[in-house]
């Protein structure tokens, strides 16, 4: 309840400051020289908003283009080449199993950016220091993501059945910006596909082999797919398909591997907390397969292209599915009303490669 007055608290002020401190619309031609976008929730909602990125360079090629994310989001734009500088700044209201970042830090991160002029400020999710901010700074542009979710619950528009990059992506179009891209990337470093291709030229491997990679955590507990049943499906993946099982996740979700571990006959390689998120996407990039839970890996396994299996029980997939070439989803009113049989029909009406 706490948590929901803050977020709607958050909001309102943000429209506020829009409505009451910024233009309504962009000057024609506009071009401006220094961009900053601010995203500082989790790491499938930054993945979902890489788009945003890709049309500000589409649409203005010059700009210094910088963002404002979670420190835990850094090897997502590391490597990106529409985004030129990622400041890290942990908000406090934001942070999962990450210090947020000290009052003293944030004042000195955001007098860092006053000097930076920025031209165009982004607020597609900030927080109260982005907002004190966007009062502090002379930014002469703001579009407030904000703005657009208080019009639509007050009827000004129709926003609440819209996917997520969406409603991303029309923040931008409310300015006029055109947005020609939609797909979302994730650019990696040489080191995590040179670790890839070793970790897996070490294996036992075989022609047409089918890799599997399987997430089976969350920190949300309502939806993870119960730790029998990921075990059931596993022994079913390695009986009629001889896979070869990867198990993927942070190490906070060891204890939930080790369980399916215990409850399976067959060989898996558990490499939960093994890898960093670009090793992660090169891993999942040389899959076939992936199943998970509504999580961080599912969006990243989507991004890359590989096919991609979301389970989806108390969150919404009609605004958080993955969004890729190979998707499919399966939604239910619980995760506990997931069969393991739905899951190897959604496996079999696939074409595996």
């Amino acid at each position: 309840m706490i948590t929901k007055l803050v977020e709607i608290s958050t909001m309102v002020s943000s429209f506020l400051v829009q409505i009451t401190n910024y233009p309504e619309t962009l000057p024609p031609n506009f071009a401006p020289k220094r961009i900053l976008v601010v995203k500082l929730d989790h790491l499938g909602d930054l993945l979902l908003a890489i788009p945003v990125f890709s049309n500000l360079r589409h649409n203005f090629p010059s700009a210094h283009i910088d963002a404002l994310i979670g420190n835990w989001n850094y090897e997502i734009l590391q490597n990106h080449p529409d985004v030129d500088e990622v400041i890290g700044y942990n908000s406090h209201f934001f942070s999962r199993g990450a210090g947020p970042t000290s009052l003293h830090q944030t004042y000195e991160i955001f007098c860092r950016l006053q000097e930076q002029q920025y031209d165009l400020l982004i607020d597609l999710r900030g927080d109260w220091a982005t907002i004190v901010f966007a009062l502090w700074v002379n930014i002469p542009y703001r579009l407030d993501r904000s703005h657009l979710q208080i019009g639509n619950k007050i009827g000004l528009n129709d926003y609440k059945a819209l996917h997520e990059s969406t409603r991303n992506l029309n923040l931008l179009r409310s300015a006029q910006i055109p947005t020609p891209v939609s797909t979302t990337d994730f650019h990696t470093a040489k080191n995590a596909k040179l670790w890839a291709d070793k970790y897996l030229a070490e294996l036992e491997n075989s022609p047409n082999i089918l890799r599997v990679a399987v997430h089976a955590g969350s920190p949300i507990t309502a939806k993870r797919w119960s730790t029998r049943r990921f075990a059931e499906l596993i022994d079913w993946l390695v009986s009629n398909h001889q896979a070869q099982i990867f198990l993927v996740g942070v190490k906070s979700e060891l204890s939930i591997n080790s369980e399916i571990e215990n409850r399976i006959n067959k060989k898996v390689f558990n490499i939960v907390g093994e890898t960093n998120l670009q090793q992660l996407a090169e891993l999942l990039r040389r899959c076939n397969l992936f199943i998970g839970n509504d999580s961080a890996p599912m969006h990243i396994s989507a991004v890359v292209g590989t096919q991609t299996i979301g389970l989806y029980g108390a969150s919404s997939p009609k605004r958080f599915c993955p969004i890729g070439p190979n998707c499919a989803i399966i939604t239910r009113q619980s995760m506990e009303q997931i069969r393991v049989s739905d899951v190897v029909s959604k496996i079999s009406s696939l074409v595996l490669t």
